[in-house]
């Protein structure tokens, strides 16, 4: 999963916390040799630290094994900074080596059981990070009994987990021995997240760089990975992108896949394709960030069914996926791809088979971290707009539009009933992928911004209304720098088409864009500020109008342009 994974890294010796865990979930496979060997060869580094240290283990007595989700290492994070004595020490005895800042790899147990310990994921490729907070919120909600109840029973449970300010290290033990088998990425009759009758339904594996989704292929140049597609994957890296696949995969065509006689190699596209995701986030707090993103009881579907992860049931027949019923089975269990990965004995991946997971259209369902639309479905991912010019519609409940009204994401809807140290502690992490249904893509991005979920409406109806102000006021002021550079270009390249103005317009814009964002955040921090937008607008229309005043003629039509920025309402 990492965005430079060392290969044929060395292998890792399992710790004490390992091995007893280990022996509480029961792992130990009929032919293999439990959940005791080589950890990721290509677990992720930066610099050289006693933490670093910690991922380098010498393992001579080391046994072959399936790389197991749950113990291996594979999700890069960032420990607190500001851990005192005591949770220093409870940090050296769960992370050997790690020091308060530093950056180390953890498997899921040890995500949750040292989660308090922890200030955020430090995942390198927006997609990944999507999917892994879904899948954490998923468990977060199982572990602590946020997956059921009504009201206020959810919202004093949820105040009891925030209370004891960390994971039960019994339930999480118990949780995964509950799914043992489940867990391996590798296992020959239940692989982690795969369907295993691919061996059977697909003629062949294709190359292992197919899974990498920042690897060039089809219509996608190098992204950030220049790797050929037959380079094999570290288990790590692969664990990521299996993740993304159920995702984020294209519609178009996938390996052939044969069920019942009959062949076909049409997919889908999955879920989350092209959107832009929200999460409530604490800044060097993992624990409270996990918790407030389990969405609250009325943004679960209702479906009839058992609510069920992947790797809590059966298989399901991919010819009629059940809706979602519950908030786990809608944050993992909704797909419209099937994966099968093939590995080799140091633990790399060396072929996958990708293909369709549903021959029919995926039941409707809300994702509780997408804005929703009254026209247009969710909110798509665009590169070419600034996150922050839609946190206003995180704010309000509904943030009406002229055209288009939207609805922010589910999750938020209970955040106002948190306590308020906590709520005016949290701030969004947004993740998106700017692409096409089917396979291709533009560019992944994401943002991270302040506290300021304190301004939510049920929280500070002032604050929300303020800060939604100031978006209007600053996309105001954009549309009119864009007509009045317009007017102008028009007026000195007369009988040019207008699609020749866009690079003119477009870099006057970004900069506009990029200065207004300023301006925005000190309305955030305090609500009684006056945005300065003009300000800049007449700053961005002067420098990118100098090229049009070479000329008399070029000076008038300038002049005249400016006019409608200095006074909007038309009057000299």
């Amino acid at each position: 999963m990492g965005g430079s994974p060392r290969r044929g890294g060395t292998l890792q010796r399992a710790t004490d916390n390992e091995r007893s865990l280990v022996d509480s979930m029961g792992l130990r496979h009929p032919s293999s040799a439990a959940c005791m060997s080589k950890a990721s060869p290509g677990a992720l580094r930066s610099r050289p630290s006693r933490a670093d240290r910690f991922m380098d283990f010498s393992g001579e007595d080391e046994v072959a094994r399936s790389f197991c989700v749950v113990r291996d290492r594979w999700i890069p994070v960032i420990v607190r900074s500001d851990l005192g004595s005591g949770e220093v020490a409870e940090l050296e005895r769960l992370m050997p080596g790690a020091v308060p800042g530093g950056r180390v790899v953890v498997g899921l147990h040890l995500l949750f059981e040292a989660a308090h310990l922890l200030a955020d994921l430090d995942v390198p490729h927006p997609p990944v990070e999507a999917m892994l907070r879904r899948l954490l919120a998923a468990v977060t909600a199982r572990v602590t009994g946020l997956d059921a109840g009504r009201s206020e029973e959810w919202l004093d449970r949820r105040e009891d987990v925030l209370a004891a300010g960390r994971f039960d290290a019994a339930e999480l033990r118990a949780y995964w021995g509950k799914h043992s088998g489940r867990w391996n990425l590798y296992d020959a009759t239940r692989p982690y997240l795969q369907d295993p009758r691919l061996a059977a339904e697909c003629r062949e594996d294709g190359p292992p760089g197919r899974l990498a989704m920042n690897r060039p292929s089809g219509n996608n140049g190098v992204w950030t990975d220049n790797t050929p597609q037959a380079v094999p994957l570290d288990a790590a890296e692969a664990a990521g992108w299996l993740l993304v696949w159920y995702g984020f995969g294209p519609s178009g065509t996938a390996a052939v896949r044969s069920r019942n006689g009959r062949g076909s190699k049409t997919c889908k596209a999955g879920p989350y394709r092209s959107l832009i995701s929200y999460f409530p986030h604490a800044p060097e707090r993992l624990f409270v960030s996990l918790v407030a993103s389990v969405p609250g009881p009325s943004a679960w579907p209702t479906s009839p069914g058992d609510d069920l992860a992947p790797w809590e049931g059966d298989l399901l027949a991919p010819t009629a996926p059940p809706a979602p019923s519950g908030p786990v089975s809608l944050l993992t269990a909704r797909t419209a791809h099937a994966v099968l990965l093939t590995g080799d004995d140091v633990g790399r991946t060396t072929g996958c088979r990708v293909t369709w997971g549903t021959s029919v259209a995926l039941p409707a369902a809300v994702d509780p971290y997408v804005i929703e639309r009254d026209k247009g479905g969710p909110l798509l991912a665009s590169r070419e707009r600034a996150v922050w010019r839609d946190l206003d519609a995180l704010l309000l409940k509904v943030r009406p539009g002229t055209r288009v009204s939207r609805r922010r994401p589910t999750v938020f809807d209970t955040l106002a009933d948190l306590p308020p140290d906590t709520l005016r502690s949290l701030g969004v992490r947004a993740v998106a992928w700017d692409q096409e249904r089917r396979d291709k893509n533009s560019r992944w991005y994401e943002a991270t911004t302040p506290p300021l979920l304190g301004h939510m409406e049920e929280n500070s109806p002032e604050g929300a209304a303020a800060i939604a102000a100031a978006h209007h006021q600053a996309e105001a002021a954009a549309s009119a720098l864009g007509r009045a550079l317009s007017a102008a270009w028009h007026a000195v390249n007369t009988g040019r088409r207008s699609q020749e103005r866009s690079g003119f317009l477009g870099r006057a814009l970004t900069r506009y864009w990029e200065e207004a964002e300023t301006e925005f955040w000190k309305v955030v921090t305090d609500t009684g500020e006056r945005p300065a937008f003009r300000r800049i607008t007449l700053s961005c229309f002067d420098t990118a109008a100098k090229p049009l005043k070479t000329t008399v003629h070029g000076m008038d039509a300038v002049a005249k342009a400016r006019v409608g920025l200095t006074h909007p309402s038309g009057k000299k």
